[in-house]
């Protein structure tokens, strides 16, 4: 079937394409195919163009592509760039992420073709490819008119923008969706900053460039590495900085703080969350909120419990004071589900569970926890702890069992395999050579087998 749609005078990308849809394979699957690769060839080609980049490849194998091609994990940033090269495509035409791009809506002055035929680059790189000037406009074209150009250009940046501002609204999409796709505006805002000479633009630029790196950053505490995670807040950081906004500065130090008390981080946790307090001279502002319950996830998991209650009551004396707008559920702000969420694991960190117990469960009425499948299992060995707690190590077990075999395969990773873990590590001896303990120990292992968290 590639071959004929090829001799018919397709792209490689229909022949891809065609493959998809009548063998129902996926897109990633579907490109190797047409281009009659094997498993083992796709990855040495693969490994050639990462040695080339003086990229490490060491933990390439045909069955974590093999993954990839089945939806079971996502390659991780420098993978899909190699991907995209060794296919001559962009993310969204492996399948991840989609393409919302309108041609007939957006400025018709070149930009959205020099965006299409930019590779797209690695995430580790992304960071240092903001350039202290603008290059000039060759970019664009020969054709390209300055000021008709500026005229487009501030147009699209607004529609960047836009765009931003709804995808807060997707956190909790799978990461294989959601990161891509960031990915690929990412990329689209990177192709402004390399040809915006107004000093506006380009802050306007860098705002979209630290909101999306962010996004992506929360995404990958919940289901990868703290390597992961913490470069992506790195880039957020420093492109926060070059807008010069001290809003998205402090949200994401908010940010940064959370994820360094999931990861064990206490020190530069505790630093973050200050800073994201300090935001607005301690005036009622979503950021420092998110700062305060950054710190009650740090004082929790260090043990202090007086603490954990102080940072608690901050947080929620300043929600109380923030206006309606302030408590939206877009990812940049903090929505009353994010609150409840974090005062309740706190408080049972720290051992408070009946405390603990009427704030889950006002958190699982909430419409959000539709959506937070990572957020609901953690609520749930929330629960499995206070069962343990309690001497029902049987009901602890049950609990952790029936939320592990609900959860899609992404969640079996990151903040939920770790907390699984350290529940069956805080076990005495005697219970954790139990039956019970020995099923959910089992029952974990086996469910992450062969999977390597993206690096």
């Amino acid at each position: 079937m590639a071959r004929e749609v090829k001799y018919a005078g397709g792209s490689d990308y229909q022949s891809a394409l065609a493959v998809h849809q009548h063998c129902g394979v996926s897109l990633l699957r579907a490109h190797r195919i047409a281009r009659n690769y094997t498993l083992v060839e796709a990855v040495e080609a693969l490994k050639e163009i990462l040695a080339a980049r003086g990229t490490p490849s060491e933990g390439l194998r045909h069955q974590r592509l093999s993954q990839w091609e089945h939806g079971q994990d996502v390659p991780s940033t420098h993978y899909l760039d190699a991907l995209c090269f060794l296919y001559r495509t962009r993310p969204d035409r492996l399948g991840f992420g989609h393409d919302y791009s309108d041609a007939d809506a957006l400025p018709q002055n070149g930009i959205q073709d020099a965006m299409d035929r930019r590779h797209f680059v690695s995430l580790a790189a992304a960071g240092a490819m903001f350039m202290p000037a603008p290059p000039g406009v060759g970019l664009f074209g020969d054709g390209f008119d300055p000021p008709g150009g500026r005229r487009a250009t501030a147009a699209y940046v607004g529609l960047l923008e836009d765009i931003t501002e709804q995808n807060g609204y997707q956190l909790y999409a799978p990461p294989a969706e959601f990161i891509p796709a960031r990915m690929v505006d990412l990329a689209r805002a990177e192709a402004g900053l390399l040809t915006a000479t107004s000093e506006e633009i380009r802050r306007r630029l860098q705002r979209v460039y630290a909101k999306n790196s962010g996004f992506i950053a929360i995404r990958l505490t919940d289901v990868a590495s703290a390597g992961d995670a913490f470069e992506w807040y790195g880039i957020a950081r420093r492109a926060a900085r070059l807008a010069d906004d001290a809003t998205v500065q402090a949200w994401i130090a908010a940010r940064t703080g959370d994820a360094c008390a999931w990861h064990h981080q206490f020190k530069s946790g505790m630093s973050a969350a200050y800073a994201a307090q300090s935001v607005g001279a301690r005036r009622a502002n979503s950021s420092a909120v998110m700062g305060y319950l950054a710190e009650a996830g740090v004082q929790a998991r260090l043990g202090r419990r007086r603490e954990t209650l102080e940072a608690i009551r901050s947080a929620e004396r300043m929600f109380a004071e923030l206006p309606e707008a302030e408590t939206v559920a877009d990812g940049f702000r903090v929505s009353e589900y994010l609150l409840r969420w974090h005062q309740a694991n706190s408080l049972a960190l720290v051992g408070a569970h009946a405390e603990a117990a009427p704030l889950r469960a006002f958190v699982r009425d909430l419409p959000l926890a539709n959506h937070d499948q990572v957020g609901w299992a953690l609520l749930n060995l929330d629960e499995a702890a206070a069962h343990i707690a309690a001497g029902e190590l049987e009901s602890g077990c049950h609990t952790i069992t029936t939320t592990w075999q609900q959860l899609a395969t992404y969640c079996r990773v990151g903040q939920v395999q770790d907390r699984v873990l350290e529940l069956l590590q805080s076990l005495d001896s005697r219970h954790a050579v139990t039956r019970q303990v020995a099923e959910v120990r089992e029952l974990v292992e086996s469910g992450s087998a062969g999977r390597e968290t993206a690096t």
